[in-house]
């Protein structure tokens, strides 16, 4: 029997969760009042999260001073803004555990520099809510995860025609009737993310096809092209040469400003890799 996005989640034996404290932070991501000290008091009971934070920030890529020992220690030296990043980015991975068929390791580095892309072009593109870009991008490659859970055959064929030079979403509607972006929308819906966020994610992976545009969804869909593009070895000038430009100027840049700016996102880190380990 064909899985379709309506049957998806009955395929998969344990769907993946988030933990409550992450969902709140993710669903006021945008409210300046939100009190986010009492939601680190409550980071500090999710052992696991708070372990790979804690451990995340007293490593080499933060240069701190001195020893972090606690949530409220980091929410000083590191700042709210930061931190609510760590506790998300932490949150969300430890929802998955390791994937038959998947280099886990990878998957996350490339979600962690995929977001991290698609943030800074929306902050240059001047949007807003580059928060919620960056969280559609740390999800957004969720939805090959629940493939892989629910239909592993199918998953691996994706796979093979993706690297053969395919289209993903063109081959995943032809072979199981529906994205990995909507798949990933339909998981985001079941956590009660905001609409915002969800069609972000929805519409990530093609998002001239959708009216209107997203420019959100452009962030994301950019920042997952350079860091596959990045994945494999390909230069800057090689990114150039195939470049979407399409998807780039619907977020107001121009073809001549695209070499400076590749060259200068190009250099950035997520600083998140630690959190996979």
């Amino acid at each position: 029997m064909k899985l379709t996005l309506e049957k998806l989640f009955d395929q998969i034996h344990k769907v993946p969760q988030i933990p409550e404290v992450v969902r709140e932070l993710i669903a006021q991501v945008n409210n300046p009042d939100f009190d986010f000290m009492a939601v680190a008091k409550n980071v500090e009971k999710e052992q696991v999260i708070a372990l790979k934070v804690l451990r995340l920030v007293n490593s080499a890529h933060f240069g701190l001073s001195r020893k972090i020992g606690s949530i409220d220690d980091a929410v000083v030296l590191l700042g709210m803004g930061q931190l609510k990043t760590l506790i998300i980015a932490s949150g969300i991975v430890s929802s998955v555990s390791d994937i038959p068929g998947i280099n886990i390791k990878e998957f996350w580095a490339d979600s962690f520099l995929t977001a991290t892309y698609a943030k800074w072009l929306a902050e240059q593109a001047g949007l807003e809510n580059s928060e919620t870009v960056y969280t559609a991008g740390l999800l957004s490659g969720l939805g090959t995860i629940l493939i892989h859970l629910a239909d592993p055959k199918a998953a691996n064929e994706i796979d093979q025609h993706v690297k053969a030079g395919e289209s993903r979403p063109e081959f995943e509607r032809k072979r199981i009737g529906f994205t990995s972006e909507e798949a990933c929308a339909a998981l985001c819906e079941r956590w009660k993310f905001a609409s915002e966020l969800v069609d972000t994610v929805r519409q990530s992976g093609e998002p001239l096809s959708h009216d209107p545009v997203l420019p959100e969804a452009c962030c994301v869909y950019l920042g997952r092209f350079i860091t596959q593009a990045k994945r494999r070895g390909l230069t800057q000038e090689d990114m150039m040469a195939d470049f979407p430009l399409d998807v780039w100027k619907k977020l107001g840049f121009s073809e001549e400003q695209l070499n400076e700016k590749l060259a200068e996102l190009l250099t950035l880190e997520s600083g998140l890799d630690g959190l996979a380990d």
